[in-house]
């Protein structure tokens, strides 16, 4: 589990890291407050460094096109909300960078990119429940993310176990469903709760799909900042070409080239072991020979 600006940093650190002169200038607020979302006037420490049409990044994500300079004031005027990005209060005080390479939103976006194409190979686990109903055989299930449900079960109390885990066999998974007639269009069909009574519970472990990065495990987040590092480098290395009217071609792809080429091995490489890991896992799952079977017909 990470926030947005852990990984955010982390793929910086990568990017930056083996070399500084694409690092952008870093200059600091120095407004006297905070920067409301509607100031236009900022003031900062080192005015100087700054000059008109350049881009100013916020810590916030937002940028800022810079209209006029007035280096008496150390002040510069600004459009804000630039590029498509959302006007916001800025704390005083804190950094703002010059024309960065690589935008917050650059980075966010490629993170983003790097998560949605996770599963079916990285994924989480996560658990549901849902209450046993004697006049349905069909219960909804609303858990965000959930992809495929793994196994079925519930305590067994009392004398039958003393809260034996036990798993519920007849069950199947239905999904893509006319959301009309079955809400959220996915759920589980069950024929028969074993020794539950009405409105007891039951419980079920199923694969959950990475959303954000708060939903990754530890291990996992390595491997999405590799995978996002990749898709940002690579995105900066010249087409190789052979026309005379394109000045790309004094300019060889060199070190940047090799550079997001280990990244991507790096990250299937982290990719791989992952699923490997996820697999030894998903053997400790609570499961039968029934259940297991159900799931080699399913999509």
């Amino acid at each position: 589990m990470a926030s947005a600006a852990v990984v955010q940093q982390r793929v910086k650190d990568y990017l930056y890291g083996s070399d500084y002169i694409k690092r952008p200038f870093t200059d600091f607020l120095n407004q006297d407050g905070n920067v409301s979302a509607t100031d236009t006037v900022i003031t900062v420490s080192n005015i100087s460094n700054w000059g008109v049409g350049d881009i100013v990044e916020f810590n916030t994500g937002e940028q800022a096109y810079i209209k006029n300079v007035s280096v008496d004031n150390n002040r510069f005027t600004v459009a804000r909300a630039w590029n498509g990005t959302t006007a916001a209060t800025v704390t005083d005080l804190t950094a703002i960078e010059k024309n960065p390479k690589f935008t917050l939103s650059k980075i966010d976006n490629a993170v983003a990119a790097i998560i949605e194409e996770l599963y079916p190979e990285v994924y989480v686990f996560s658990t549901g429940s849902a209450t046993a109903n004697k006049d349905s055989y069909y219960y909804t299930t609303a858990d965000t993310g959930l992809k495929e449900i793994l196994s079925v079960y519930y305590p067994r109390s009392g004398s039958l176990g003393s809260d034996e885990p036990w798993v519920i066999n007849t069950w199947k998974m239905t999904k893509h469903m006319h959301t009309s007639g079955f809400a959220n269009g996915i759920g589980i069909t069950m024929w028969d709760y074993g020794e539950l009574s009405h409105g007891d519970t039951f419980y079920y472990t199923f694969k959950k799909k990475v959303a954000a990065t708060t939903d990754l495990l530890d291990r996992q987040v390595e491997l999405v900042v590799l995978g996002a590092v990749f898709k940002l480098m690579g995105s900066t290395v010249p087409s190789s070409t052979f026309d005379s009217k394109d000045g790309r071609q004094v300019t060889q792809p060199g070190q940047e080239s090799s550079d997001s080429r280990w990244f991507l091995s790096e990250y299937m490489r982290s990719r791989k072991e992952e699923n490997m890991r996820l697999k030894e896992e998903e053997r400790f799952v609570l499961t039968s020979r029934q259940t297991r079977r159900q799931r080699s017909y399913r999509d």
